[in-house]
């Protein structure tokens, strides 16, 4: 398939990921501006940031052309580039949802601790993807739309608004929008897995306290309180548009919401048991775990040893 999916992203990169990963390059000198309202997002998200560390990273932020909210508010990301070879992209969204603060938290543990070890895998974390409903404290967007019912998924027009009305009950905090990728950060969530290319996509949420995966048959990270499940896809989702449509996996953490939603010791277990399911899955699928078979006991590292994310 040719085109366009929609959101000025070309369907043939798309439905070919994950390809051979190309190396990150080193990120080069943001201006301040960019570098503060980074620090002011992560260190007012619950828990207890490491502040010096996060403002060490936030110096290291990026934005990639387009990415502003509806308000105009920057959408950040940060690199983490693997040194190792035969390591996988991994892509993580968190505050799709603005009223879901523990899972921009989640996103910020992992950042410092991907700072501080010798991960496997390069990963790209967006920790904010709405950053107006997280100052409205809002799951929807500025346009009151759902950003994880807005992706351009090929049953788009035929069921998204319909599946709104009738499962969803019309409730506002699911309204898909009224056309498929109408928002600017879903078009910016686009931008990222084109830019980027992930092997993996890891999205965090609340409330359900599950590990929800649409991928191939494999086993499953287990951490916790969270079980593992396949809960399905809905029209206009990020795990539709993705899986279903591009065949590039998604993962979607469910924390539990509270004031503890998940222990610091089962976080940092299940960031290295993403980097695991990603080198599984890139072992897996053939064509894409090229780089990962050129480095003899790549995959090893999955069953013993030390393991890192």
């Amino acid at each position: 398939m040719t085109g366009s999916l929609g959101l000025g992203v070309s369907a043939t990169a798309a439905e070919a990921l994950p390809p051979a990963a190309p190396e990150l390059h080193a990120p080069s000198p943001q201006p301040a501006s960019l570098a503060t309202l980074c620090q002011d997002a992560l260190l007012h998200l619950p828990g207890k940031p490491v502040s010096e560390a996060v403002n060490q990273l936030c110096h290291q932020a990026h934005q990639l052309n387009g990415c502003v909210s509806v308000q105009g508010r920057s959408i950040f990301h940060l690199d983490r580039p693997s040194a190792r070879p035969g390591g996988r992209r991994i892509l993580v969204f968190s505050l799709t949802h603005g009223d879901e603060t523990e899972s921009g938290a989640l996103a910020r543990l992992w950042l410092e601790r991907l700072a501080q070890v010798d991960a496997r895998n390069s990963w790209r974390l967006v920790p904010v993807l709405n950053p107006d409903g997280l100052l409205a404290h809002t799951r929807v967007n500025a346009n009151s739309v759902d950003i994880n019912r807005n992706f351009p998924t090929r049953d788009w027009e035929k069921n998204a608004l319909q599946f709104w009305k009738k499962t969803a009950a019309g409730h506002p905090r699911r309204f898909p929008g009224k056309t498929p990728g109408s928002e600017p950060e879903t078009r910016c969530a686009v931008a990222q897995i084109e830019d980027f290319k992930p092997d993996l996509i890891v999205s965090i949420h609340t409330p359900y306290g599950v590990l929800d995966f649409d991928g191939p048959s494999t086993s499953l990270p287990r951490v916790g309180r969270m079980p593992a499940r396949r809960l399905g896809t809905f029209p206009g989702s990020l795990g539709r548009f993705m899986w279903n449509d591009r065949n590039v996996p998604v993962l979607t953490v469910e924390l539990h919401e509270g004031a503890r939603p998940i222990a610091m010791s089962d976080a940092e277990r299940l960031q290295d048991q993403l980097g695991d399911l990603a080198l599984r899955i890139a072992k897996a699928t053939g064509g894409s775990s090229k780089a990962a078979g050129k480095r003899p006991g790549a995959m090893a590292q999955t069953e013993g040893g030390p393991a890192t994310p």
